[in-house]
């Protein structure tokens, strides 16, 4: 299994949980994703690849790490209905900003990325294309874990 694509978006997401919240996200080792399986993740952050490689990133998490993590930006929100936009927001700019960072790897290739879209659920599915394995990475920290998934279709160099 070549799990080379996803390391920049790994490195990227552990920098990201480290300098907004600080908090240390180790890895699991990556794993190939085979169809729809059941998962907790309550919360994902989803964004395209377009360009001379062709993808997509996912970051998945429970809403109760999404909840710690507003708490320890020192985000607070007035009522419900407020921290519900609050938390896909910040799912959603987490992904926006992992992916960003992460293409900075492919510099050989020209890239861009679509805008982040937030899809919400417990045990939701995503349908991805079959373009590329799916190749899956579980992070821990003391707040929680959650999960990046990348499909990338990209000619990465020996």
């Amino acid at each position: 299994m070549d799990t080379r694509a996803i390391e920049p978006f790994a490195a990227a997401i552990r920098d990201v949980f480290k300098q907004m919240f600080n908090l240390d996200a180790a890895m699991a080792s990556p794993r190939v994703v085979d169809g729809p399986e059941d998962h907790e993740w309550e919360i994902s952050g989803i964004l395209g690849l377009a360009g001379a490689g062709q993808g997509i990133v996912a970051v998945r998490l429970p809403i109760r790490l999404v909840d710690e993590l507003l708490k320890a930006s020192g985000v607070e929100t007035k009522d419900e209905q407020e921290r519900k936009a609050t938390v896909s927001g910040l799912v959603g700019e987490i992904t926006n900003i992992v992916a960003g960072n992460a293409i900075a790897a492919f510099s050989s290739l020209e890239l861009d990325i679509s805008p982040p879209v937030v899809v919400k659920g417990k045990n939701h599915q995503i349908s991805w294309p079959k373009i590329a394995p799916v190749i899956s990475q579980r992070f821990s920290t003391p707040a929680g874990d959650f999960e990046l998934g990348l499909c990338f279709n990209a000619k990465l160099g020996a």
